[in-house]
């Protein structure tokens, strides 16, 4: 009776080592909503001027309704009553959950690098003097619609670009993109607004932060040719980052 609870004692004793050092995941994968996917084509088109101008590559559903609605936002007549119109063509034409299951499993093998990463910035960022805004938890949405990667700071939401194929824009390996929008969401206040930084000088900001602290692991990631080079003196190793 007493090596049998003994045995009880001890194999409860595994069970809750094991789940201590299970650690909960700094990644969350959503499956995106029709009204979500209706919200990125309206914010796409709503935002067109700009994205063009600088030089994005803008995805879209191939339909005169939306040829028409791009019209109306570069006279500026484009509102929000364009909204619903965009969520019934979705609805009726375009929208489907199989869509994005293949992007899905993409992220899903990379969510352990991912997590490696997230460790390493919260390891490193009580070394700098700024501040590095972090998220106890990122969640990451797909879209077919929009210039590939974005972020909510407030949120902590990234929405990765994807096709009913599952590739990505630039990079294959999602990491790459997501850990790009996982800096913009770090420094967007107390870097990019407190500094009224450009739109070219916060993507070359970003880069560089990401190319120094992982270039390691992602060693296809590439510093775009946006903003000002000069900055590029003062940033030429993992130890500039602390300043």
């Amino acid at each position: 009776m007493k090596t049998s609870k003994l045995l009880l004692f001890s194999f409860s004793m595994i069970i809750l080592s094991c789940k201590s050092q299970t650690r909960e995941s700094n990644i969350e994968i959503l499956q995106p909503s029709l009204e979500q996917e209706a919200s990125a084509v309206w914010r796409t088109v709503n935002d067109i001027a700009f994205l063009e101008s600088q030089g994005y590559s803008i995805n879209l559903p191939k339909d005169s309704l939306i040829e028409s609605l791009i019209i109306k936002s570069k006279k500026g007549t484009f509102g929000n009553e364009d909204f619903s119109p965009i969520y019934t063509l979705l609805e009726t034409k375009y929208f489907d959950r199989q869509n994005y299951e293949l992007a899905l499993q993409k992220v899903e093998d990379q969510i352990g690098l991912l997590n490696e990463f997230i460790d390493e910035i919260y390891a490193q960022k009580s070394k700098w003097d700024w501040t590095f805004q972090t998220f106890s938890q990122y969640k990451i949405v797909f879209t077919l619609y929009g210039t590939g990667g974005s972020y909510d700071p407030d949120k902590g939401i990234i929405t990765l670009l994807t096709n009913k194929e599952g590739g990505f824009m630039k990079y294959q390996n999602p990491a790459y993109t997501i850990i790009h929008e996982i800096s913009h969401i770090g420094m967007e206040y107390s870097l990019v607004q407190k500094y009224n930084l450009s739109h070219g000088l916060k993507e070359r900001l970003v880069d560089t932060f990401v190319f120094l602290m992982f270039q390691e692991e992602l060693p296809e990631y590439q510093i775009q040719d946006m903003g000002n080079s000069t900055m590029d003196k003062y940033f030429v190793s993992k130890e500039s980052i602390e300043s």
